[in-house]
């Protein structure tokens, strides 16, 4: 797993908005929290996901955020499957509950997860009810740290949320396929090299899976894992080797995993200051803009 992140910014945030915050009365009330279900993984080209953001979850990369709201993929059996990393359909810190984009930081009918209701005309602050105006607008307070819950993989839609399987990464709320995998069968794979969904779900290959087509070993260029012709160098299942998969809260760059996390409320880097001074803001393909702790965004 990764190393503990440093956040020195999120604390001087909280700090400082604290300092110019008033107290707010009354205390939260408690009166939903959200369930997780885990999910295990399998070694080599195949990793089972099913994590839940609420109370019900579905496999094949996909969960639902509170009680009837869907994340944008299906899972199936059908040649192809579902590619991760589908455009969010919510702006950042804004989740979707029962289908609607909600920001749970302030909804006091759905604050700081869905359907978590506060009583007694209280009003919702930081995803607490009746609680401290201590975060930035769209963020809660997760134990002394702002988190943007609509896209991290750590705490993906809410506080009290299990996190994201390795092999997914957190998108309005919902912890779905990572961008370079698809949902086959409750999996998150990899079907341009795996050999059991090569080209699709379901279509296992008995050579080495390149590129989507099954060929012989002489026809990748790249490494052979168990069958699977993939680059080392970039596969978040196989960085710097087979089965050498980066955590949930990392991404590979140059056969290497670096912790990442969403810059909160950056849809681009220009002009957004919100990364540490000693990390990068990197606009990552499928994952969007976040801070990355390395020298360079390529690693």
């Amino acid at each position: 797993m990764s190393r503990p992140r440093t956040r020195s910014w999120t604390r001087l945030l909280l700090t400082t908005v604290a300092a110019l915050s008033a107290a707010c009365s009354g205390g939260v009330d408690g009166s939903a929290t959200s369930t997780s279900a885990t999910s295990t993984s399998t070694s080599g080209s195949t990793t089972a996901t099913a994590t839940s953001t609420g109370s019900t979850s579905t496999g094949g990369g996909q969960t639902e955020s509170g009680s009837s709201s869907t994340g944008g993929e299906t899972s199936g059996e059908t040649t192809g499957g579902t590619t991760g990393g589908v455009e969010p359909q919510c702006e950042p810190g804004a989740i979707l509950c029962a289908g609607l984009c909600t920001d749970v930081a302030a909804d006091p009918a759905n604050c700081g997860a869905c359907g978590a209701t506060c009583r007694n005309g209280q009003e919702c602050a930081s995803g607490s009810c009746g609680g401290r105006v201590v975060c930035p607008p769209g963020m809660l307070d997760c134990d002394g740290e702002c988190r943007d819950v609509s896209n991290d993989p750590e705490f993906c839609g809410s506080c009290e949320v299990t996190k994201c399987d390795d092999a997914e990464f957190c998108q309005d709320g919902v912890c779905v396929c990572r961008p370079e995998l698809s949902a086959c069968a409750g999996a998150c794979v990899d079907t341009l090299s795996d050999p059991a969904h090569c080209g699709g779900c379901g279509q296992p290959c008995d050579g080495v899976c390149v590129a989507g087509e099954c060929a012989g070993a002489g026809d990748c260029d790249l490494e052979i894992c168990d069958g699977a012709c993939v680059d080392a160098e970039s596969h978040p299942l196989h960085c710097g080797g087979c089965g050498k998969a980066c955590a949930v809260d990392q991404v590979c760059a140059g056969g290497e995993c670096y912790d990442y996390e969403p810059a909160p409320g950056c849809l681009t880097c220009g002009g957004c200051d919100a990364c540490p001074g000693d990390e990068p803001c990197c606009e990552l393909p499928g994952y969007g803009t976040s801070c990355v702790e390395a020298a360079a965004c390529g690693g």
